[in-house]
This record gives C-alpha cells, sequence and structure tokens, in this order.
C-alpha cells in the first residue's frame, strides 16, 4: 500500500495496524532489498519518481524510486528528503544503466541531472524552484 502511495496514518486505518508498525514494516523490507537490479532487469526507459509522505505527525520523508515501467518492482531507490542532494544518491546508482530516456514528472530538481535529450517529462510539476 505503502508504496502505491497510500500513507501510514491511511494504512492504519485501512489495515488497524498501529503506523509505527507499518513504518517499521517498510524500513525492514527496505533493508532486504538489493542495492542493484540484475543486468537482464535493466530497462531501456526508466520511470524516474517521487513520493513525499508523513512518518509521523511532523517527520516529512520522501522516497525517490526508478522503475521499469513494463515489469514490477522498483530496481532503485532512496529515502530522505525532496532535495537534489537526495536525488543525487539515487541518480549516482542509475546513471550507469545509460537507459535511452528517463521518464519524470518535471520536478525542477531532474534536469540538473539529467541531460534534456534523455529526459521526457510525462507531466508538469508547479514548483519554481526544486532545490527545497
Amino acid at each position: 500500500m505503502y508504496v502505491n502511495g497510500i500513507g501510514f496514518r491511511a494504512i492504519e486505518r485501512l489495515t488497524r495496524v498501529n503506523h509505527n508498525t507499518v513504518i517499521n514494516w517498510v524500513r525492514e523490507t527496505a533493508r532486504k532489498l538489493p542495492d542493484a537490479p540484475e543486468h537482464l532487469e535493466i530497462p531501456k526507459v526508466a520511470q524516474v519518481d517521487e513520493l513525499e509522505t508523513f512518518a509521523g505527525k511532523k517527520n516529512k520523508i520522501c522516497i525517490w524510486t526508478a522503475v521499469n515501467n513494463r515489469l514490477p518492482g522498483i530496481l532503485a531507490w532512496t529515502i530522505a528528503d525532496r532535495s537534489a542532494k537526495t536525488f543525487a544518491k539515487l541518480w549516482n546508482r542509475i546513471k550507469c544503466w545509460k537507459c535511452y530516456f528517463y521518464v519524470t514528472d518535471g520536478y525542477p530538481v531532474y534536469p540538473c541531472f539529467i541531460d534534456d535529450f534523455d529526459q521526457i517529462i510525462k507531466k508538469t510539476v508547479l514548483h519554481k524552484c526544486g532545490m527545497n
């Protein structure tokens, strides 16, 4: 549910499991994920996205993901804030894939890392600065 964009409190309401338990489940699952995909899973077109949510009432976190939209699962990810510094961690993992294109939502951080010719913007996000 979390990977599909449902917040921890909403998951708590749906499952009747305390949100702190859900957060711990997400963290434990994240520790088990491999650092890099198998060579055959590396996509020709990668979809890169960020999801911002709260862990607790005031702890805002962002999970950045890279996926192959033709296959299930997350190929690479990082969790922290929604800054360029955090995306740089993910970019350093995926830039070696040398995908033909990276599909993004137009968040202003992406052009700092992805060449214009390599980025396809699927939707436009109305942010003036991606360095928040």
